[in-house]
């Protein structure tokens, strides 16, 4: 984050850089710190606060020998890019000690109530619901505040309240989650993930790119719509055939062909996803209507039916 959002170059209006470059105040850093991973949007911070936490958090940046070839702390202060003048962050005065303002800041915002809340909440949402019970987020808050942000004790009273035990099928599944669930309820033994990683990226979700700093959404209102649909539905019909050939090795790269016409390659093919297997290991989790839709299908339809009904969708 020091480096996707620019804090790496957040110095001290006037300090320079490597050349004699100037550099200046660079707010990105501290303004997603608190509206992301701390305090949420409506936490009451202000932009005297942002711009307190930027100049707080000057110098903080890479050590890029370090980060070029893996050793040691990537992490540097740079004491010469510190704005070492008076500040007020979140009301409380901070005191001028260069690398260490940084971790008092750090310190209030992850004891600030705001923060408490904004985290119980992203958890009920993640495990419960888009719109989580109030009182389900009130209690985890407390037991968060009361353990002191013991995060396996705010968990266990999360996966043993009733709403968890009631929310089941009612999440609407990511991309990689309904990937990865079609491949874990059809048994397959997973020995190329290329083509997964593939079926992800055309889904909307690879693996490890999200562009934006607050990471995939885990609502249905952002996965849910007819293309992302019919492209579910698509990936459940050639995996459900074994099209997708993920139970096999993966082939090789190809050397480089001074011909103009390489030969091509057989294309692997995996076994058909059992229907049976898969009715078994879902179980209940298929409603009456579902089952009896699939059951008036052609066999051979019924594994592709099953991965693309809306049943499979939810988790």
């Amino acid at each position: 984050m020091l480096f996707y959002l620019d804090n790496a170059q957040n110095s001290a209006p006037g300090s320079r850089g490597p050349g004699g470059r100037e550099l200046g105040l660079n707010e990105n850093f501290a303004r997603e710190v608190m509206e992301l991973h701390t305090l949420g949007v409506d936490g009451g911070y202000t932009q005297a606060d942002v711009i307190a936490l930027a100049r707080i958090l000057t110098g903080w940046t890479l050590d890029r020998p370090n980060l070029r070839h893996g050793n040691g702390d990537a992490f540097m202060f740079d004491a010469s890019r510190h704005d070492f003048g008076p500040k007020v962050f979140l009301g409380h005065p901070i005191q001028s000690r260069g690398e260490a303002e940084g971790e008092e800041a750090l310190d209030l915002l992850a004891g600030s109530a705001a923060t408490v809340h904004h985290i119980a909440f992203e958890l009920a949402q993640y495990f419960v619901a888009d719109v989580p019970p109030s009182a389900l987020v009130d209690r985890l808050a407390t037991r968060f505040r009361d353990s002191d942000g013991d995060i396996r004790a705010v968990l266990k009273m999360l996966f043993t309240s009733h709403e968890f035990q009631d929310s089941v099928g009612d999440k609407y599944k990511t991309p990689y989650q309904f990937v990865l669930s079609a491949m874990r309820a059809a048994g397959v033994t997973l020995q190329n993930p290329r083509p997964l990683l593939g079926a992800m990226a055309r889904l909307g979700m690879p693996l490890y790119r999200c562009q934006t700093p607050d990471g995939y959404k885990n609502t249905e209102d952002a996965w849910l719509n007819p293309d992302a649909t019919t492209l579910r539905i698509n990936f459940a019909t050639v995996f459900a055939g074994g099209h997708i050939p993920v139970a096999s090795p993966p082939p090789p790269i190809a050397e480089p062909q001074l011909v103009a016409d390489p030969p091509s390659v057989p294309i692997p093919k995996d076994d058909p996803v059992d229907a049976v297997h898969l009715e078994q290991v879902l179980g209940s989790s298929l409603t009456g209507r579902t089952r009896d839709t699939i059951a008036e299908a052609p066999a051979e339809l019924w594994a592709a039916m099953i991965l693309g009904s809306p049943d499979f969708m939810k988790r």
